[in-house]
């Protein structure tokens, strides 16, 4: 699938902008703070229902509008089915009409299972150099799109760990709720525990090749770390730990803890020992490795942003990156600040079209 037309209304300095994108390569020059990456972003809240550069969405909206809206049509490259028009509406009071095919939805996974993205920017980084949230969130998105389970039970993990931290704050614990609570706790830490290891073992065997194609020699390897000691269970950890909890008045073990360790040659953490450039191009490999795991289990296309591809990778990295999006027939929105950097990635034999980006304008050229 592809995004076919993007329509944006009211994002940042883009007070307006309708997009037809080719189904391969879509490339955005322009001046910085002309408006690039507002693209992305627009595409972003397309699938997410949210920015990927901040959760305040007064920031987001231009500020001459009260609402930003972004629409567009999704289409399967075979071109077997009609378009699905997807549309998000959002006001600077935080209220939001969600809608796929004419009905709306309440929920931005629906979004997200209907469109479904990768990001490569600055904050990308955070995936090897940042806190566990990000390596958790990257698990997640790939178990979600191909697991259809996956949604409804970290719903529900997410809502008992609720429960459970809010009786730890209560002034006396129940303890024979806690255990009750305890108990659903543990079942679904260990399905959600399960889809994560499997999922990690099936991206470890696509990422290696992915790898020797961006030119590494090294062998990386995961290092998942659960969030709780598997020498024992769960349920008596939980139990164990009660009075931690409650001194802290949230839950201490469980999947929500849980890490994922990139390691290089002789278990070192490879953004201990990578330059800049090549943890990017690092995380290119892992965001693209998903992308193919994603196209092998469902036959679908994710869509890749890159927002400023050629900063900081050299022109191996740069046409490495390219070539493999190209193979996959992935579509692709990359931005850029020279026109001639983004030309060089796509050759005239491969589908793409230019856009200039100038104070909020966007031209195709």
């Amino acid at each position: 699938m592809y995004l076919e037309k993007l329509q944006i209304q009211g994002i940042r300095n883009i007070r307006q902008a309708d997009l037809v994108l080719s189904p391969g390569a879509n490339l955005f020059y322009g001046l910085n703070g002309s408006g690039k990456t507002s693209i992305l972003e627009a595409a972003h809240i397309l699938s997410r229902g949210r920015s990927f550069r901040t959760r305040n969405l007064k920031t987001v909206i231009n500020l001459d509008d009260k609402t930003c809206t972004c629409f567009g049509l999704i289409r399967s490259v075979s071109g077997s089915t009609g378009a699905i028009p997807i549309g998000v509406t959002r006001d600077d009071q935080g209220k939001f009409i969600f809608k796929i095919n004419g009905c709306q939805v309440t929920t931005a996974s629906q979004l997200a299972e209907v469109l479904p993205l990768q990001i490569i920017n600055t904050e990308s980084f955070q995936l090897l150099e940042g806190p566990p949230g990000a390596r958790r969130s990257f698990i997640d998105w790939g178990v979600f799109h191909v697991e259809h389970t996956y949604r409804d039970i970290s719903a529900r993990f997410q809502k008992c760990l609720k429960h459970r931290n809010s009786l730890l704050r209560h002034g006396k614990i129940d303890n024979l709720q806690l255990t009750v609570w305890d108990r659903e706790f543990s079942t679904l830490s260990l399905r959600i525990d399960r889809y994560r290891k499997a999922y990690l073992d099936g991206l470890a065997q696509t990422l290696h090749a992915v790898l020797a194609q961006l030119g590494f020699k090294e062998r990386f390897d995961f290092r998942y770390l659960p969030g709780w000691d598997q020498a024992h269970t769960l349920e008596e950890q939980l139990y164990a730990s009660r009075l931690r909890d409650q001194k802290a008045g949230f839950t201490h073990l469980g999947p929500h803890r849980a890490d994922l360790r990139v390691l290089a040659d002789r278990n070192i953490l490879a953004a201990d020992i990578l330059s800049r450039g090549q943890i990017k191009a690092l995380i290119c490999g892992l965001k693209i490795a998903q992308g193919q795991m994603f196209k092998g289990r469902t036959g679908q296309q994710c869509i890749f942003l890159f927002d400023d591809l050629p900063s900081e990778l050299d022109e191996h990295h740069r046409s490495a990156v390219s070539n493999l999006l190209i193979a996959m027939g992935a579509q692709v929105l990359v931005t850029g600040v020279d026109r001639r950097d983004l030309e060089n990635l796509w050759s005239a034999e491969n589908p793409h079209t230019l856009f200039h980006v100038e104070q909020g304008q966007v031209v195709k050229v």
